[in-house]
C-alpha cells in the first residue's frame, strides 16, 4: 500500500464497496439513500432463484435491530413472509445437568417475536434487489480486485479485468479472508476456538413450536433453529475438531441417530435432509477498522463464535454505523475518506465487537468444562436467571438490539 501526494482529480465514485455479500449490500443500500455514487465489486453473482423445496444450509438469526435496518432500505418487504421464520421462544439448557435451563419468551417484553431465522441466499437476494433500481449504484460482478493504491485525495483500485476505479472511500466487506484488508497492510489477531461448526437441514418428528433450541455440553453447543416448515430446522453443532471429524465420517442415518441422542429426543426422531458440512471457527479482530480512505465492516473486521447467532448482526450494525458517519461528514461538507472522519465509527464498533467477543469466550469456556463444581455453578446460574423476569427482559432486549 502506498500513500502519496497528488493534485485534485475527478473521481469515478464516492464509495467503492469490495464485497457484495449481505453486509456489503446492506451498506450499499444505506449509501444509496445519501445519493452517493457507489460501486460494488464481487466475484460471485447473486442467486435470484433456486429449485423449489430446497433449503440453504446457511441461515442467519436476524435481530430486531437488523430487521429495522432491512425495513429502512426497503429490503424487508422484498422477503416473502413464508421465507421469514419468526421464533417466539428460545429454550437453552445444560445437557449435563437436570436443573440448568432457561427459557426466553417474546411475551415477556411484549414483542411479537424474538427474531427471524432466514436463509442467507434469501437475505442476499433481497438486499441486491433493493439496490437494483438505483441508477447511481454500479454492480461489478463477477469481478476481482488486483491492486490498490492510496493517494491523498482518493484511493484507486485496479481490477483483474484491467479496469481502474477511483473513489473517496473504499470499504472492505469481502469476508474473513479479506483481500482488501491484506492489500492495505492491516493485520489481524486470530485465535482458534478449536471448534468446527457443523451445519445442515433436518426434519424433526415433532413441531419446533417456533422455538430456537440450544443444548450445551462439554463438546459444545447444539442449536436447532426453526424454519418455515414446522418440522424443519437448521442445525449448528459446534464441537471440538476431532469430534467433528468423527461425526462427519458417519453415514447419514448414523449421524441422525447421534444427533437425536445428543438433543435428548427433544423434538423426537431427527432425519437429515442435507449433507452435513463443517467449517473451522476462529475469533478474528482486525488491527483497525479504519484508516486513510478505508473502512472495514463485517467479517473483514471481526468474526466470533456462532453460539449466540450475533456474527452477521454485528456486521449489519457496522454497516449502519459507517453509513451514519459518512452522513455526518456529508452534512458538514467534509471529506468522507479522511481518517479522523472515520474514527467515531471505528471507536463505536470496536467497543461493541470486543464486548461480544469476550461474552462468547466466556460462554464457551464455561460450558466446555466438565468439572463437577463448574457444572454445578453454571446450572445454578441458569436456574436462578430463569426465575428473574427483569434480568431476562434485559438479556432479551440486549440480544435483540433493542
Amino acid at each position: 500500500m502506498t500513500v502519496s501526494s497528488n493534485r485534485q482529480v475527478t473521481l469515478d465514485y464516492d464509495v467503492i464497496v469490495v464485497g457484495g455479500g449481505m453486509v456489503g449490500l446492506a451498506l450499499t443500500a444505506k449509501l444509496a439513500q445519501l445519493d452517493l455514487r457507489v460501486a460494488v465489486i464481487d466475484p460471485k453473482p447473486v442467486d435470484l432463484e433456486w429449485e423449489n423445496g430446497t433449503v440453504d444450509s446457511r441461515v442467519s438469526a436476524i435481530t430486531r435491530a437488523s430487521q429495522r435496518l432491512f425495513q429502512s432500505i426497503e429490503a424487508w418487504q422484498l422477503i416473502d413472509d413464508h421465507d421469514k421464520s419468526a421464533y417466539q421462544r428460545m429454550f437453552v439448557w445444560d445437557g449435563e445437568s437436570s436443573s440448568g435451563k432457561i427459557e426466553f419468551d417474546a411475551n415477556l417484553i411484549a414483542e411479537p417475536n424474538l427474531g427471524h431465522i432466514i436463509e442467507n441466499r434469501v437475505l442476499r437476494r433481497a438486499l441486491f434487489q433493493s439496490i437494483e433500481r438505483e441508477r447511481h449504484i454500479d454492480w461489478l460482478c463477477p469481478e476481482k480486485c488486483q491492486a490498490v493504491d492510496y493517494q491523498d485525495n482518493y484511493a484507486e483500485l485496479t481490477l483483474a479485468s484491467g479496469k481502474r476505479m477511483k473513489a473517496s472511500l473504499l470499504v472492505a466487506a469481502d469476508g474473513a479472508f479479506s483481500w482488501l484488508r491484506k492489500a492495505s497492510d492491516i493485520g489481524q489477531e486470530q485465535n482458534a476456538y478449536g471448534h468446527k461448526a457443523i451445519v445442515c437441514t433436518v426434519k424433526t418428528e415433532k413441531s419446533h413450536l417456533q422455538t430456537a433450541w440450544q443444548r450445551f455440553d462439554h463438546h459444545g453447543p447444539l442449536a436447532f433453529l426453526p424454519l418455515r416448515d414446522s418440522s424443519l430446522c437448521s442445525i449448528v453443532w459446534s464441537v471440538d475438531e476431532s469430534f467433528a471429524e468423527e461425526l462427519l465420517s458417519l453415514e447419514r442415518s448414523a449421524f441422525a441417530k447421534r444427533l437425536t441422542q445428543t438433543f435428548e429426543s427433544t423434538l423426537g426422531q431427527v432425519e437429515v435432509q442435507s449433507t452435513p458440512v463443517a467449517f473451522p471457527l476462529f475469533e478474528r479482530t482486525a488491527d483497525r477498522m479504519a484508516q486513510h480512505r478505508l473502512a472495514l465492516i463485517g467479517d473483514a473486521a471481526h468474526t466470533i463464535h456462532p453460539l449466540a447467532g450475533q456474527g452477521v448482526n454485528l456486521g449489519f450494525s457496522d454497516a449502519l454505523a459507517l453509513a451514519k458517519a459518512i452522513d455526518v461528514s456529508l452534512k458538514k461538507g467534509a471529506d468522507i475518506g479522511l481518517k479522523h472522519r472515520l474514527r467515531p465509527f471505528e471507536r463505536a464498533r470496536k467497543s461493541e465487537t470486543k464486548a461480544m467477543q469476550l461474552a462468547m469466550q466466556g460462554f464457551k469456556r464455561l460450558f466446555e468444562k466438565d468439572i463437577p463444581a463448574v457444572q454445578m455453578a453454571r446450572s445454578y446460574g441458569l436456574a436462578v436467571t430463569d426465575k428473574h423476569p427483569v434480568l431476562k427482559q434485559k438479556l432479551i432486549r440486549k440480544a435483540m438490539g433493542l
